[in-house]
């Protein structure tokens, strides 16, 4: 290979414009032609503009209006015309709508004899999850005239193993078309998206092209940061950092990027030790995940910090998860029977229903054996029923009538001279009426009463009815239930519910009128949105508890269990709490609730974790609080 010129376009992006942006596209590649240019990289989403409507409904509706296909695409087609006429290679991004529909945020690769490669971007950014489906295939790396050019757009630039994945396959340069928005930094320093690059370049000896764009658009402005940086790190050209447009060339000679060794003798490909990554990677992901993301939810909801770091210690993999929880359980089985035929009642009862929530977490998400998780489920309602009693107040179990069935609950009034107000709590897809105990007791030291439900595809009724996406009708049926006991008030009926649950009450909240006030703590607006990156064990307890036979089935029907048309109807008090951190429903889900339910206001904890666990006092006291001064 000779050296080669590399060109990155920096252009002014207009959203809505496409005709004119696929000019100013390929101006700025006849521009780079007359540089000699061989190879042109150009920003992402470059014909359609990027920042689209801030609800999803519109958003989706503006970006699939200048989608189009990737065999049916006018901005590919003249690249390829460029192309041809000019003798080089195009990487650029577009605006693709894929099968059933699905909008992609998407580069291709384009050259004389059309379109080489097309790659749908895999780490979406913030409001992107409101538009597109994440990618999931590696990033590819095609053998160009030029050389082998690996692919990947803005945000995936940022994951190490990404670009590691593409140096490994063989890519000579990364191009990557990028819209970074702007972020302030310290005076004097390099945007930390460009440091990033120039990273991915070292530590991987690829050279890198990034084309950013420039232009305020709908009030978000860019760091305009284009680049070309050697397999050494360093810039060979720009990064740009000003708010106009730029076409940038280095003579780049890729073979460099061959020849992985570095002074001394040492090699960046060679030197790595994979078998010792192997068995890093050969631990059971789904218990590694559970160890970090679980803790805080088991503890705050009265499993003792001593019994999990014993039980995960138990466990190697995903196949130990029930049967290990299960032998946590029988030790508090063990001594409740003990207490029990001591006459220690109130230790008896703590004790059955410390076990009932060791078989509650062996079972929750554990759908890989039906009947080791059925038999755990029996375990935990069977155990908590003996432990209900001596709870303060105590636990009532309830039928609930419901469709042509009834639904199980717990009933607990405080001692009070007055009827008190009721919260009816709402699990979500993994939780179940008696983990949701340990917040009904803030309720309860407010003088609410509670009723917590298993509804449909949840606890007890799990086995019997599929989840219920229309989740007001498990909350008219729990209402129209209250209405005939004379020990609550049923003119004050409010909603709880986390996670899944969360969704629930606002549905509720929406549909119910009985309802007065409700809290949706980390629920989904629309889940399914989500559906490529929750984890594994999430998918297929959704797929299980909805009746889905396939995940292709799951997905269609998580799609149904949205808030778009509910939202605007709650009128009524709305709290809506959610976590920064949550790495199961993503903060956008909370904030387009609160904007779009009239009743709504968000308690948003930047460091929370999914459902506020690891600040549980603090969220938990503020619901509480909320609650009981609009009941």
């Amino acid at each position: 290979m000779d050296p080669t010129v590399i060109a990155v376009a920096q252009l002014a992006i207009t959203i809505g414009e496409p005709d004119a942006n696929r000019k100013a596209a390929a101006a700025a590649v006849t521009e780079a032609a007359a540089a000699g240019a061989r190879l042109v990289v150009l920003p992402e989403l470059c014909d359609s503009g990027y920042v689209f409507g801030a609800a999803a409904a519109e958003a989706q509706a503006e970006a699939g209006a200048l989608a189009s296909p990737a065999d049916d695409s006018d901005t590919l087609r003249l690249w390829h015309v460029l192309a041809a006429e000019h003798h080089l290679v195009i990487v650029g991004g577009f605006c693709e709508r894929g099968p059933g529909g699905r909008l992609f945020n998407s580069a291709a690769v384009v050259d004389a004899s059309g379109t080489r490669a097309v790659y749908r971007k895999a780490h979406l950014w913030d409001k992107e999850k409101l538009v597109f489906t994440p990618g999931d295939a590696p990033p590819p790396v095609v053998e160009t005239a030029v050389g082998q050019v690996g692919v990947m757009i803005c945000y995936d630039l940022e994951f190490p193993e990404w670009v590691r994945l593409a140096a490994i396959k063989g890519a000579d340069l990364i191009a990557a078309p990028v819209n970074w928005p702007y972020a302030a930094r310290p005076a004097g320093e390099r945007p930390a998206e460009v440091i990033k690059a120039q990273a991915a370049a070292a530590t991987n000896g690829v050279f890198v092209a990034v084309a950013d764009r420039c232009q305020d658009e709908r009030g978000v402005s860019w760091i305009s940061g284009s680049l070309i940086a050697g397999p050494d790190g360093y810039p060979l050209a720009g990064p740009v950092l000003e708010d106009r447009p730029a076409v940038l060339t280095a003579t780049c000679d890729l073979r460099k990027a061959r020849d992985k060794s570095l002074d001394g003798d040492n090699d960046l490909l060679a030197d790595r030790r994979p078998a010792l990554y192997t068995q890093q990677e050969a631990k059971d992901e789904r218990v590694v995940a559970a160890n970090a993301h679980w803790a805080a939810r088991f503890i705050a909801n009265g499993t003792s910090y001593s019994d999990f770091q014993a039980t995960m210690a138990r466990i190697t993999a995903w196949d130990d998860w029930c049967r290990e929880w299960g032998r946590t359980g029988q030790y508090y089985e063990r001594l409740a029977e003990e207490a029990d035929e001591a006459g220690k009642k109130v230790t008896a009862g703590e004790a059955w229903r410390r076990a009932a929530l060791c078989w509650h977490w062996g079972k929750f998400v554990f759908v890989d054996d039906l009947d080791q998780q059925r038999a755990a489920h029996d375990r935990t309602v069977a155990c908590f029923r003996r432990g209900a009693a001596t709870l303060s107040p105590p636990a009532e179990p309830v039928r609930v009538p419901y469709q042509n069935t009834t639904l199980a609950a717990y009933l607990r009034i405080p001692g009070t001279s007055q009827k008190p107000p009721v919260v009816i709590m709402m699990p979500g897809l993994d939780s179940v009426k008696e983990e949701l105990q340990a917040t009904a007791e803030y309720m309860l030291a407010r003088g609410l009463a509670i009723i917590a439900v298993d509804g449909p595809g949840q606890g007890e009724a799990e086995y019997e009815l599929p989840i219920e996406p229309a989740y007001e009708r498990v909350a008219t049926a729990v209402a129209d239930y209250l209405e005939g006991r004379d020990d609550i008030d049923p003119a004050r009926i409010g909603g709880f519910g986390v996670s899944l649950g969360g969704y629930y009450a606002a549905r509720a909240a929406a549909y119910e009128p009985r309802i007065k006030a409700a809290v949706a703590l980390a629920g989904p607006y629309q889940w399914s949105l989500d559906w490529d990156i929750l984890p594994p064990q999430t998918r297929a307890t959704f797929q299980r508890r909805s009746g889905a036979t396939t995940e292709a089935e799951a997905r269609e029907k998580l799609s149904k269990l949205t808030l778009e048309d509910a939202a605007a109807r709650i009128n009524t008090p709305l709290l809506v709490a959610a976590g920064g951190r949550d790495r199961l429903v993503p903060t956008y889900h909370a904030e387009r609730l609160a904007r779009e339910a009239p009743g709504a206001e968000l308690m948003l904890d930047p460091d929370g974790s999914h459902g506020l666990t690891n600040h549980a006092f603090e969220s938990r006291s503020k619901m509480a609080d909320w609650l009981a001064a609009r009941l």
